[in-house]
């Protein structure tokens, strides 16, 4: 009945919300098998809201994902800024394991009666106008699937693979580059901050945070041609940057550079022109992404799949300007 591309936080609570709302055989297909690295993000405290209509907060909590108290930043000069959670009314915010999040997030969606494939991704789709699509699906082993799908979610991330199978583009700012990697803290007995750190640099922004298992992701944010001309994928490179930063490398001086891996991937702002059509709808970064430095992606991605479930249901029940209405909200967010 309901197809959606991609498990990840969007596509797993958009399928949890129809589940829990009552709506039967929906289906996602996500290309990962959720074990692969992903860099840690943190959630704002307002997030709890959120979890909690998709009914799942205290499952969430048994998982102890790390505290994040709020932030601190150098941000063109030495003074440092605070955006702290003390009074925050919904208490404090959490750094994520992110890979063990979105499986948390996909499980609860499995167990609420959706069918979750993972290790599949979609190589195409046909629409077949008011029956809905046909989608073919690469399966694990190579195996070639066709599903039927009345409606269709494209939450398949930055490549939008549904959406631009159906014409849409994106429309981009300048994107950035990050360039992230996961280490391990020398002494794991020594407390780390619980602050989400940032400190800007003349090449860039610098993004530092706990998460659990005593690890701390690092990650640098910038444009391509300096990673190009500085080569920053290369560990060594990125590792003297950071030690140039002159509050980020005191932060981070226990922290051991021996196994990183850099990691280096876009990170664009962008909105899609066209986010639904005929049976469908684009939701999470398929839809729009917003800068790295909102900190809001995992928050809109949550806030997306609940908001179009209730767009899904409304639709179904015959309002027919519902998806149109979901589209307005994201543009305007």
């Amino acid at each position: 009945r309901v197809a959606v591309i991609g498990g990840g936080p969007a596509g797993s609570s958009c399928a949890l919300s129809l589940a829990n709302a009552g709506v039967s055989d929906i289906l996602v297909i996500e290309a990962s098998s959720y074990s692969g690295f992903k860099v840690g993000e943190s959630i704002p405290p307002e997030s709890r809201m959120l979890i909690r209509s998709l009914n799942i907060d205290e499952a969430f909590l048994t998982r102890h994902h790390e505290p994040c108290y709020g932030s601190c930043s150098y941000w063109g000069s030495d003074k440092r800024g605070y955006n702290d959670f003390l009074l925050n009314p919904h208490g404090h915010g959490w750094h994520l394991d992110r890979s063990r999040f979105d499986a948390f997030l996909a499980a609860q969606a499995h167990d609420a009666g959706v069918e979750l494939l993972t290790e599949s991704s979609l190589s195409g789709s046909e629409p077949l106008g008011s029956t809905g699509h046909m989608l073919h699906i690469r399966c694990p082993g190579g195996v070639l699937a066709r599903v039927h799908a009345d409606f269709v979610v494209d939450a398949s991330g930055r490549r939008s693979l549904f959406a631009r199978q159906r014409g849409a583009r994106q429309i981009n700012s300048n994107p950035l580059i990050c360039c992230a990697a996961s280490l391990r803290r020398r002494n794991a007995d020594v407390a780390f901050s619980r602050l989400t750190h940032l400190e800007a640099v003349e090449q860039g922004w610098w993004y530092v945070a706990s998460v659990p298992g005593s690890a701390v992701v690092i990650a640098f944010a910038t444009n391509a041609q300096i990673v190009r001309t500085m080569q920053l994928q290369k560990a060594e490179r990125w590792y003297r940057m950071l030690r140039a930063a002159p509050h980020m490398s005191q932060l981070t001086d226990g922290i051991d550079p021996r196994d990183a891996h850099v990691r280096c991937y876009p990170v664009p702002s962008y909105c899609l022109d066209r986010l639904c059509g005929e049976r469908w709808l684009a939701i999470g970064d398929a839809a729009s992404a917003y800068d790295p430095i909102t900190a809001q992606g995992i928050v809109k991605s949550l806030s997306n799949g609940i908001h179009a479930a209730q767009a899904i249901q409304s639709w179904m029940s015959g309002t027919s300007d519902a998806l149109q209405a979901f589209a307005q909200m994201v543009r305007t967010q």
